[in-house]
């Protein structure tokens, strides 16, 4: 099969030839569709996840069709990201996204960057016929990690103020997941561009980073809700300036290896709840998908292209410009 091999840190993804996976007992092997890119393979291709060795096969937003091994052959589905133990004290609760000996597709494991995939029978996810090939390989990450935030760690509801620091693909996301929880949504962000996006999704505010401080005339009392989904050290300190006392700061953005800090006082004097977020568990899978196929969201697609492409989307996604999500159809 064709797939799309990083070798090393710092070099770009070469297209080769790689024998065809094999689906062992309880597994199924997936002829992948469509496959999603993300800032997480930027920190893939840049050596900065310490789990990950390489050469290897990119791509954990993955959907296609089952090709063999344990499942109804033919059936389209997106694949779960993390493969879970399933016998610590996290998966026990039902929170396979942290347990600790997860190993995820795209990470640890061969990716969706080729033409087919293996992951175990239990990951598969089914895609709901009114969800097209390429919303469903995003969803299972840049959907479902902002739903979880929002909806589980955040419990946002009808009525609340939630703003959304960082207008990327989670934040974008996120900002139609906050609308159709019933939320009043505001964006925070560096780029015009991504303000204006965020505006048409529903936002009523949209503010440049360095003018943070008009939020105040949108929440008087601050935000009920923050998600900071830029992972910069300056984005989560503006979280915690701009959430009221008593609210809560989601934090699901990450840059390995910077520090986050606020005021110390304010933490404990305003009482403040501070969450991390990682990705979602199955039943919030479950949950993304729904929401989509409802029609309240819908993901963000910039383009969509080949293995071929691969390189080249490799430097658009660096560059940042693009709004959505680079789509890879491997066939």
């Amino acid at each position: 099969m064709r797939a799309a091999v990083t070798r090393e840190p710092g070099t770009l993804p070469a297209i080769t030839t790689l024998p065809d996976p094999e689906p062992g007992p309880g597994e199924v092997l997936i002829q992948v569709d469509a496959v999603g890119l993300c800032g997480t393979d930027l920190k893939l291709l840049d050596g900065m996840i310490p789990t990950v060795t390489y050469p290897l096969v990119q791509g954990h937003e993955v959907m296609g069709r089952v090709a063999g091994g344990e499942g109804p052959t033919g059936a389209r589905v997106a694949v779960y990201i993390p493969q879970a133990c399933g016998d610590c004290r996290w998966c026990a609760r039902g929170l396979t996204n942290i347990c600790p000996r997860a190993t995820r597709m795209g990470f640890e494991r061969p990716g969706g960057l080729a033409e087919y995939v293996v992951a175990r029978a239990e990951n598969v996810v089914a895609v709901p016929a009114a969800v097209t090939d390429e919303m469903a390989a995003v969803t299972l990450d840049a959907v479902l990690s902002p739903y979880r935030a929002l909806k589980v760690r955040g419990e946002v509801g009808p009525g609340d103020r939630v703003v959304i620091v960082g207008g990327g693909g989670l934040g974008l996301h996120g900002v139609q997941i906050a609308i159709a929880l019933g939320a009043r949504v505001a964006v925070v962000d560096l780029d015009p561009g991504k303000l204006e996006t965020a505006s048409r999704l529903g936002a009523e505010v949209g503010v440049l980073a360095a003018d943070e401080g008009t939020l105040g005339e949108w929440a008087p009392d601050g935000a009920d809700v923050v998600m900071e989904s830029s992972g910069a050290p300056a984005g989560f300190r503006l979280a915690t300036e701009v959430v009221r006392p008593g609210g809560t700061v989601v934090t699901c953005g990450y840059k390995p290896g910077s520090d986050a800090s606020s005021d110390s006082m304010r933490l404990a004097m305003d009482e403040l709840t501070i969450r991390g977020s990682k990705g979602g568990t199955r039943a919030d899978a479950d949950g993304a998908l729904a929401l989509i196929a409802e029609g309240k969201v819908a993901p963000l697609i910039a383009r969509t292209g080949g293995l071929d492409d691969v390189p080249a989307f490799v430097q658009d996604l660096r560059a940042g410009e693009q709004v959505g999500r680079l789509v890879v159809r491997p066939r």
